[in-house]
């Protein structure tokens, strides 16, 4: 092989892994939920609505109430004993402003939840930052006296990109509590 063809690939060569994005806690919420009402099985395994009977979210940038309505319309497959979550409800903040949640993901082999968390918000009361956030989450479920589930509990992190020297210095968004996201 010629030392001119190798020269080229030189670059990739040298090539390091870029920075990885990073994690920051976003908040936790606690999510109470009423009886399930199953739907049965269908072509994506069984589906549950799980309707919400209310909850609270607390995080170092604001807090809210859950109010008693949206749900999760989670699908189970019994073969593979797993389950995915397919869940939409409210925040409603402590200044008045309302926002749209959806949250969906599958379990782990190891049984935990993951979910990835979508905000819609409005502009007119400083929460529309939420619309451009990507937020993940580790969901644990509140078993009742009998075993079953009576509510979850979401711990929320917002993803972060990496610091790059040169790239995305001194931007962001300005939250309602007045830190720079």
């Amino acid at each position: 092989m010629k030392l001119s063809t190798l020269l080229h690939l030189l670059p990739f060569a040298l090539a390091s892994t870029p920075p990885s994005p990073g994690l920051s806690y976003f908040g936790q919420a606690t999510i109470s939920v009423s009886a399930p009402f199953p739907i049965g099985p269908g072509p994506f395994g069984n589906r549950n609505i799980f309707p919400i009977a209310g909850g609270t979210f607390t995080g170092p940038l604001f807090n809210a109430t859950i109010p008693a309505f949206g749900g999760d319309w989670g699908l189970g497959d019994p073969n593979l004993g797993n389950f995915y979550i397919d869940a939409r409800y409210q925040l409603h903040t402590t200044n008045g402003a309302d926002i749209y949640v959806e949250a969906n993901g599958p379990q782990q082999p190891d049984g935990v939840l993951h979910t990835r968390v979508r905000f819609e918000a409005g502009t007119d009361k400083g929460y529309g930052w939420l619309n451009g956030i990507v937020s993940v989450g580790i969901v644990t479920p509140a078993l009742g006296e009998e075993g079953e589930v009576a509510g979850i509990e979401i711990e929320l992190w917002r993803l972060e990109s990496p610091v790059v020297e040169g790239k995305g210095e001194g931007k962001g968004k300005e939250t309602a509590g007045g830190d720079r996201w």
